[in-house]
């Protein structure tokens, strides 16, 4: 037994430091984020995996969204990664899951399953989108085309992969600022109607408008509304590897086993 806690001891001693220092590294400055889904074609691939600057818009608690010290907010044209507004905080169904560490300490995402009575890890998915407007623009689009503000918006970037025009709601609801905001035109009978035609708009204090380059085959605010800064992870910043291997969900194995599928034309780009 002696043995053993010297073993643990000298281990300690050892990697300690170096976890330690992986963790503030992970949590405050930068993380790796893989891109599993097409809603940014052609800027950022399924598969690119990029380095993440989650100090440049404030110093987050660990697995939280709570803002330990604010730094600035996205400005519109910049590409950020998000926690998805549209999962709740904690696992589901509510009831089912109680929390290991209290909130006021979140160490761990780790929640107590009392059916299997098993430890669940649980993280909100992230996102990447590009913010388009910011608190008090007046967003709309028409006939696949972004204007902030009443001006038109060019976007060189964007990809459109269907060439149908889906029509919006004509007359457009009186109270479809309130719907928008309240994230009614996520996955129902109406998302058709805001894909080419949506709005207008104002975006609410606090929050930012997120689109997909690839805005034909992207879930974004038109359909589940403003993002809540707070939600805000981070900004690419560069991408450091890229396979066409990746499925969603990601299989870990399969890209290590496929090296013919790597992209290295891609490693090395600045995200923009």
């Amino acid at each position: 037994m002696k043995r053993i806690w010297r073993f643990l001891a000298r281990l300690g001693r050892e990697w300690g430091p170096v976890i330690i220092a992986v963790l503030i590294i992970r949590s405050f400055l930068v993380e790796s984020f893989m891109v599993p889904t097409g809603s940014m074609l052609e800027t950022i691939q399924v598969g690119d995996f990029m380095l993440v600057n989650k100090f440049i818009y404030g110093v987050k608690l660990p697995f939280t969204h709570r803002t330990a010290i604010p730094v600035k907010d996205p400005k519109s044209g910049e590409i950020v990664v998000f926690r998805f507004p549209q999962e709740p905080d904690v696992p589901e169904p509510a009831g089912r899951y109680g929390r290991i560490f209290p909130e006021w300490l979140p160490l761990l995402p780790l929640w107590w399953d009392r059916e299997a009575n098993f430890i669940k890890w649980y993280i909100p998915n992230n996102f990447v989108k590009r913010c388009v407007a910011v608190a008090g623009d007046t967003v709309e689009y028409r006939n696949k085309q972004l204007y902030v503000n009443g001006r038109r918006r060019h976007e060189a970037y964007v990809e459109h992969s269907d060439q149908r025009r889906l029509p919006g709601l004509d007359p457009l609801p009186p109270d479809f600022q309130r719907s928008w905001q309240e994230g009614r035109f996520y996955r129902t009978r109406l998302s058709p109607f805001v894909r080419d035609n949506f709005g207008p708009v104002v975006v609410p204090e606090g929050h930012i408008f997120m689109l997909g380059d690839n805005r034909d085959d992207s879930e974004d605010s038109r359909f589940w509304g403003p993002l809540p800064v707070e939600y805000v992870r981070g900004k690419p910043l560069v991408l450091y590897f890229s396979s066409r291997a990746v499925s969603n969900p990601p299989n870990i194995a399969r890209i290590l086993l496929s090296p013919w599928l790597i992209r290295p034309e891609r490693i090395g780009r600045i995200v923009r």
